[in-house]
């Protein structure tokens, strides 16, 4: 028997061969994207990690600026400071380190959610978004959320109701943080709204029950029952430093009790500080209590967080810091020494 070989290749062998390079041609495009694209996401992430950094850095340096001003000098009906060069605390922005904007907001300008004033904090949750008819229960359901015991107010809840709802049972303590309030039951409802408002920025769980309506915000004045015009009258006195409507208002008060304004104007030494960048999506915020030498600290800060920047509400324009060479030589003494409670 006689053998015969062909010398010419194999169709099929050939086709094969041509589609195995094309797949490990395609196979080789998707490898070099995808270490192109991590490459782009591990760069993307240096970055922002770099710009948090030096973010954090400049907070620092501008919360060191207030820190003296605080600390060293008197506090005042129109802040902190003398002779007419006042650091004001009443949220308005300041020109911080590099583009950076720190804001000061005395807690006694807010609603506490600690001492709530009943009258007050109803309006309060009708703006933001609450039916009158559900301001009670709310207003129960947080009192007996932060009352140790069993007992319950007449629409309020304790554990069985949160039971029921599949909800953690109260703690029987006063809220730590504002974002405490949706573990109260029923105010979960709000939620949505209550943040379209941006109601957060009005009140706080800090501080005490006193309120300063010379640094307040407009809902808190709102709710004390000044109308829109008052409001804006309000905001723009401050802004050239003047307080000709809320001393009217006080008068008033006094006088035959219109609106129910407290006469007392003094700030609390504790401040809600927020710190921003024009290139960031978020904000650094925290709670800053001055403390007296005798408690053996300077100052405290709690409940530091970052909070995306539509959340809060951003101040007009940028003050510049008081200028202490624009002070008497009499008053730069007076504030070389630190003026803390004992």
């Amino acid at each position: 028997m006689k053998l015969v070989f062909s010398s010419r290749p194999n169709k099929a062998t050939n086709g094969f061969a041509l589609a195995a390079v094309l797949w490990l041609l395609a196979g080789l495009t998707i490898l070099a994207a995808m270490i192109s694209q991590s490459n782009q996401i591990l760069a993307e992430r240096q970055a922002k990690l770099k710009q948090r950094a030096d973010a954090e850095q400049v907070f620092l340096s501008s919360r060191s600026e207030a820190l003296y001003w605080l600390s060293t000098t008197k506090a005042t009906e129109s802040g902190f400071g003398l002779s007419g060069q006042y650091l004001r605390v009443d949220g308005r922005g300041y020109a911080g380190i590099d583009r950076s904007t720190i804001q000061l907001q005395d807690v006694r300008g807010m609603l506490s959610l600690n001492h709530p004033k009943r009258a007050l904090l109803a309006r309060f949750l009708i703006v933001c978004g609450a039916d009158e008819s559900q301001a009670d229960a709310l207003m129960d359901a947080l009192e007996d959320y932060a009352e140790p015991g069993k007992l319950k107010r007449l629409n309020g809840a304790k554990e069985f109701e949160y039971s029921m709802a599949g909800m953690s049972p109260p703690r029987g303590a006063p809220l730590v943080a504002e974002p405490e309030i949706w573990r109260v039951y029923g105010w979960q409802k709000l939620q949505e709204k209550w943040n379209s408002q941006r109601c957060s920025e009005d009140v706080t769980v800090a501080g005490d029950s006193n309120f300063n309506p010379g640094t307040a915000t407009p809902k808190a004045l709102a709710a004390y029952g000044l109308t829109s015009e008052q409001v804006a009258m309000v905001g723009r006195e401050r802004a050239s430093g003047g307080s000709t409507t809320i001393n009217a208002l006080q008068q008033s008060n006094q006088a035959n009790n219109f609106l129910g304004l407290p006469d007392g104007r003094f700030p609390a030494r504790t401040f809600r500080v927020t710190h921003s960048m024009p290139d960031m999506s978020w904000v650094f915020r925290y709670e800053l209590k001055l403390r007296s030498n005798a408690e053996g600290l300077p100052w405290e800060i709690s409940s530091p967080r970052r909070l995306p920047l539509a959340s809060v509400i951003m101040p007009a324009g940028r003050a510049e810091w008081p200028k202490i060479d624009q002070i008497s030589e009499t008053d730069k003494n007076a504030i070389t020494q630190p003026i803390l409670p004992f």
